[in-house]
């Protein structure tokens, strides 16, 4: 990414969050194949600004003109990409929004940076687990990360009768201990 041509402008300053990764060009008018972290890429109201940049230091500003769902990911559109050529620089680029950027959520969602940091404990035993370090995003589910007492870690499905609860005021996510048996 070329940061003097006009289609990009400024740096961050503040606080960013990942939302998604452009992947490939798509077609030959500037759009491109994106990947979504969680829901907030679909929930956005267009025309947005973005960061868009390979790490938060050296993102730039730039205007997402189109996002759209289909069923081999997200395709977008940037203000003044219109060739192939200019969406083939944002390959592998992040899309970063500021926190305040971020779309209000529903009362049991979460984003993947809430997530980071808290505790999972294994019910009925209460015997904790270890503290997510990150969220895997896979086809099927999300999977958190789980560095364990020991230093090893562990991945945990975020699916319905695995995880429990997730309590943002105590830092803790409830886990099934039966569906962890083999990780405890």
């Amino acid at each position: 990414m070329d940061e003097n041509n006009p289609i990009f402008s400024g740096h961050i300053r503040s606080e960013m969050i990942a939302i998604g990764r452009v992947r490939k060009p798509f077609g030959l008018k500037g759009r491109f194949y994106a990947d979504a972290f969680g829901k907030a890429l679909g929930a956005l109201s267009i025309p947005k600004r973005f960061f868009c940049g390979k790490d938060e230091e050296g993102a730039v500003s730039i205007t997402l003109t189109e996002i759209n769902e289909t069923p081999r990911g997200f395709i977008g559109k940037f203000e003044g990409c219109d060739t192939i050529e200019e969406a083939q620089r944002f390959r592998g680029a992040f899309l970063f929004l500021e926190k305040s950027d971020l779309p209000d959520l529903g009362s049991n969602e979460y984003y993947h940076f809430e997530l980071e940091g808290m505790t999972v404990i294994a019910q009925p035993s209460d015997k904790p687990v270890g503290v997510v370090t990150q969220i895997q995003s896979f086809p099927t589910t999300d999977a958190l990360v789980v560095r364990k007492d020991d230093g090893s870690t562990v991945l945990i499905a975020m699916k319905s009768g695995i995880i429990q609860k997730i309590d943002r005021e105590k830092r803790c996510i409830v886990a099934d201990g039966s569906s962890l048996e083999e990780i405890l």
